[in-house]
Formats: C-alpha cells, structure tokens, sequence
C-alpha cells in the first residue's frame, strides 16, 4: 500500500494549533493480553449494544498530534458523525474550519467552505481499506477488525476497557503500527501510532447514539 496521506490526513484534520508539552507515553499493556473477537466482545458489551440499535453516531472531539521534531503537539477541536453504510464527517472547528468526509466511495476535505482534496476510491485502491478499517473501529466490528490487526484487550476496571490492535499485513503496518481503543459505555479514547513514529491521541465526548438516522441537512454533506 503506498503511504497515500489518507490516513494522516484523516487524523490531521487540518492544521492544529500547538498545546502545552507532554511526555511520550509508556509502551502500553494491553498487548500483553492477545484477544480473540469473542474475548473482546465480552469487553465491550455496553457499547456494542448501543452501536447495535443505532444508525447514526455523533460526538465532540479533542485530538493532540505528536510529530518528531515538534515539543508541543497540536491541538484540533470539533464534532464527529459516524453513519451506519454511510460514512464519517470529520468537522474540525478549531483552531479553523475544516471538514473531512470518508465514505466507500472516497474522500473529501473541504476547508472554509470549499472543496480543496477530493480523491475516488478508484484513483487511490489503499483508500478502500482505510475506509474498511475505520468504519470497523467507529462500529466496533470485531469480526471485521481482526481480519486486518492481531487483537489484544484487557479489563480497566473502573477506567472500563481496552483494546489494541496491530495491522497483519506489511501493508497497513506501513500506515500505522498500532492502535488502541478505550471507553466504558462508549469508546472514549483512541491513541494512533503511524509508521514513523508520530501518533494521534483522540478524546471523544457527548457520544450520542440515535436510531433514526441522518437528518436531510447531514445527508447532503456526504
């Protein structure tokens, strides 16, 4: 897979403005417990079944890039919409506007009200597994995810759980090394690690789970 930027560009978002320093973290536990599907749907039952009733996922979010050579990692701020066989609407609202939409089909990031990338699924092939890998993550889809990642999980307790994965294939490993997920009732936080060592820490909060699916005015977006 070439290293197309799609995925760096998803996590990107648009340029970010730089927050106060932070360490670099300890090399996580979780992959010290390797999971199957099973193990891990038993982690994750609560979301899972809110995920089961509901086409439309919306929330807020707080992302932090880490990047070599910079001290302080940059910050974004925005609203989230993952649509059940949609899509995602990835709408960074500070430190400026910037909206990043996925879907099947391809990508669109469109800055201050106009379009400035938009690429197809059939110009750029690596884009349909990064689709098939983050609409998996937002959706939870187990199945799906340990087709592409060796899976590992553990227990939080009170935090709730977690769940790292890493990708299979040279391929994706060039992309990213490795991610983690956590939550309790909803998924709440989602650490990327790419292929050079940079990584994306996402903070996601006011998940709202809505059955009724997209609104005419979220449709048009996608």
């Amino acid at each position: 897979m070439k290293r197309c930027g799609l995925l760096v560009l998803w996590l990107a978002a648009g340029t970010a403005f730089a927050a106060p320093p932070a360490a670099a973290p300890a090399p996580d536990s979780v992959f010290t417990h390797p999971a199957t599907p099973a193990d891990l749907a038993a982690l994750t039952r609560a979301p899972a079944q809110s995920l089961s009733k509901a086409q439309v996922v919306r929330g807020r979010f707080v992302q932090r890039r880490f990047l070599t050579g910079l001290a302080r990692p940059l910050e974004s701020r925005g609203t989230f919409l993952f649509a059940r066989d949609v899509g995602i609407e990835w709408h960074t609202e500070q430190p400026f506007d910037s909206q990043f939409v996925l879907t099947d089909a391809g990508i669109t990031q469109r800055d201050e009200g106009g379009v400035s990338l938009k690429i197809s699924a059939a110009e750029q092939p690596a884009l349909a597994v990064v689709a098939r890998v983050f609409f998996a993550l937002f959706a939870l889809d187990l199945d799906s995810l340990a087709h592409d990642f060796v899976l590992s999980g553990e227990d939080a307790g009170s935090a709730g759980w977690k769940i790292g994965l890493k990708p299979r294939a040279e391929a994706l490993g060039s992309v990213f090394r490795h991610a983690i997920v956590s939550g309790a009732a909803s998924v709440a936080r989602v650490t990327l690690v790419d292929g050079n060592g940079d990584r994306s820490e996402i903070e996601l909060s006011g998940v709202v789970y809505d059955p009724q699916g997209l609104s005419a005015e979220e449709r048009r977006r996608f």
